[in-house]
């Protein structure tokens, strides 16, 4: 299963696969460490570039194009988002040739030079000074010095470049006479005012644009009133001057600052989840995930699964989430509360239906969608690939024949309740989600092995009334494709397990006199492969396409698995103790969750904590406390 965070691998003919659209690619060695990152206005022309021609004039990149392993990219709206795209990555990676082909110090800042006595608002480009704030980067020098002139429209401040303004002769400067500048130099402003200004334009380019944009309309009402419209329509201009500058900036900045937006696209075999990750309002990379797609899960529950899977490891939290599509009122509830436990602070979780974060959603959705198309193109172009991966696969671990259909079957066990096994199956190396089954273990087994030998007799059973063992080759196609999964017989049957669980698996298929099935159990220690009637277990080596697809079908068994018994779980979560208090219905449970957290949180909770709940009666604080402490003779004062 490809996917969790990493990138397709690209060869040279798979580049007509990249999108025609602007954005960022990322070049990673062999190792998956990132070696350069570069912008474009089309991905697919800009990458193609790299490997269009030998140019033994550049031997630097022809030393990179040598060391490309892996090429991930990332869309975006347009090249000024790209640009400042790149500049993030090339800060967070530091790839090794981006180092001496471009300095990301050369990206222009607009910088305020605070400790002077007028601070100026100058252009910026080359090493850093402390006594100055910066803003930026900025896409070019061009859009840097536009905003520059944009901004002295709407706040005049002086662009004399010496720390104490005016010149030598003392007279004000043309900037002066065309109201862009106030004339500190003439002691036209005090310190005072100049430096109000100069802290109004600091405030637009930290984020607090419509602060003060709403401040300069609410000076502009008050002088209509007082019928002072020259300044009035100054005002306004100013206004449109800054409103044309947020328009512009909208692309990549964003007032919240840290935030993951997830995107979702599916096709009828796989879904893809992109999470862009905006750190301090910059867009500084994605993760993109690619599993199966199940027929009876609805999107919002899909994502809910991704998102507690995600959040259990995520290396940094974020201050908000943004999604797709709009969970479940009290799973949304859960997972907020849960996510702030991890992070130590509020968290939010937002469905955005217009505006700036809308467009970003949609741009991480535009992005899953690129890569779930790109997957299903890889998969078309992998037959031949798959064709040579079954033929090993015969070879090295001696099988009576080609392994198109293979099963395979894994057990979940995490805790006591609801152990659960799973059946997948791969034909021609994809896997066929409608025969996938699940199976809740009935017995009281204690081991792993016993539980698959319960799995296993439940399947050959049913497999032993297929109509394939009543004329077998000459069965009818149009009834063959009738048969439903328990009635095919595998090309191989594959154990998450080890000896014991082969041992397991054999005798059951002897039992019931289908020793012609092929068996082989994929231990996890060393990845070894035990076969019937070989002592030490086969080991294939580490870039074996053959493990490699073993490897893939057991960690689909092993998700399978695991989803069906959190599933379970969850369900026996919602079937809580509180489903069966008298007086707690679904909006008092709810009401429940949002004051304590969660059922363990709940049943810690005083009598006394209860009855002062305004949503709760007197009988119902009680009928609860006494179901969550041992029911009715439990002693209430």
């Amino acid at each position: 299963m490809r996917g969790r965070g990493e990138s397709i691998s690209l060869t040279k003919e798979d580049l007509d696969l990249l999108p025609d659209k602007p954005g960022v690619y990322i070049f990673m060695d062999g190792e998956g460490r990132v070696i350069y990152v570069g912008k474009a206005a089309s991905l697919k022309k800009r990458v193609r570039s790299y490997f269009s021609g030998a140019d033994p004039q550049n031997p630097r990149l022809a030393q990179l194009r040598k060391k490309i392993g892996n090429i991930d990219y990332i869309i975006t709206e347009n090249q000024t988002e790209a640009l400042i795209l790149e500049s993030n990555l090339i800060k967070r990676y530091r790839p090794d040739f981006n180092i001496n082909l471009r300095d990301d110090k050369s990206y222009p800042y607009i910088g305020i030079t605070w400790e002077d006595e007028y601070p100026r608002v100058t252009f910026f480009r080359g090493a850093r000074r402390r006594d100055t704030l910066y803003f930026g980067p900025y896409a070019h020098a061009g859009a840097a010095r536009e905003t520059i002139e944009t901004l002295r429209k709407a706040f005049a401040f002086r662009s004399c470049r010496k720390p104490h303004p005016g010149k030598s002769s003392g007279s004000p400067c043309l900037d002066y006479h065309i109201n862009l500048c106030p004339g500190p130099c003439i002691g036209n402003i005090s310190k005072e005012e100049y430096r109000e200004n100069i802290l109004k334009v600091r405030k637009f380019l930290e984020g607090g644009q419509e602060e003060v944009i709403e401040e300069l309309r609410r000076r502009m009402r008050e002088e209509a009133v007082r019928e002072e419209y020259e300044k009035a329509a100054r005002t306004r201009d100013r206004v449109i001057a800054l409103e044309r500058i947020m328009q512009r900036q909208q692309v990549f900045s964003l007032k919240e600052g840290d935030q993951d937006v997830v995107g979702m696209a599916e096709d009828e075999l796989d879904v893809c989840i992109t999470v862009l990750l905006v750190r301090q309002g910059k867009l500084l990379g994605k993760k993109e995930f690619l599993f199966p797609r199940l027929p009876e899960e609805d999107n919002a529950r899909v994502v809910e699964a991704f998102l507690r899977s995600y959040y259990q490891t995520a290396p940094s939290l974020p201050r908000e989430v943004l999604l797709p599509l709009k969970l479940n009122e009290e799973e949304e509830m859960l997972f907020s509360s849960w996510v702030e436990r991890l992070r130590g602070n509020r968290v939010r979780v937002k469905t955005p239906m217009r505006g700036e974060k809308r467009l970003l959603v949609r741009k991480a959705t535009e992005n899953a969608a690129s890569y779930l198309e790109m997957s299903k193109i890889k998969r078309a172009s992998d037959l031949e690939w798959l064709s040579e991966v079954t033929g090993v696969l015969m070879k090295e671990l001696n099988l009576s024949r080609v392994p198109y259909r293979i099963e395979c079957y894994d057990i979940s066990n995490f805790g006591p309740h609801a152990v659960t096994g799973s059946m997948v199956v791969f034909e021609g190396g994809f896997p066929r989600r409608k025969d996938y089954r699940k199976f809740l273990i009935k017995s009281d087994a204690l081991d792993d092995v016993s539980r698959m030998t319960e799995v296993l007799s439940r399947r050959i059973r049913r497999l032993k009334n297929s109509p394939l063992f009543d004329g077998g080759s000459a069965l009818d196609p149009a009834l063959a494709m009738k048969l439903t999964s328990f009635q095919k017989i595998p090309d191989l049957i594959l154990i998450d397990g080890g000896k014991p669980q082969l041992g397991a698996a054999l005798k059951v298929i002897k039992e019931f006199g289908l020793g012609e099935i092929e068996v082989a159990a994929l231990a996890k220690s060393l990845e070894g492969i035990y076969r019937p009637g070989a002592g030490e277990p086969i080991i294939l080596p580490r870039d074996s396409k053959g493990l490699y697809m073993l490897q893939r079908i057991r960690d689909e068994a092993h998700r399978f698995a695991l989803e069906y018994h959190r599933s379970l779980r969850e369900k026996r979560a919602r079937k809580s103790v509180l489903d069966d208090v008298v007086g707690i219905g679904p909006m008092r449970k709810r009401r429940l969750i949002e004051c304590f957290g969660s059922v363990e949180r709940i049943k810690r909770a005083t009598l006394e904590e209860l009855r002062s709940l305004e949503f709760l009666d007197e009988r119902s604080a009680i009928n609860l406390y006494r179901a969550l402490h041992g029911g009715d003779d439990v002693e209430v004062l």
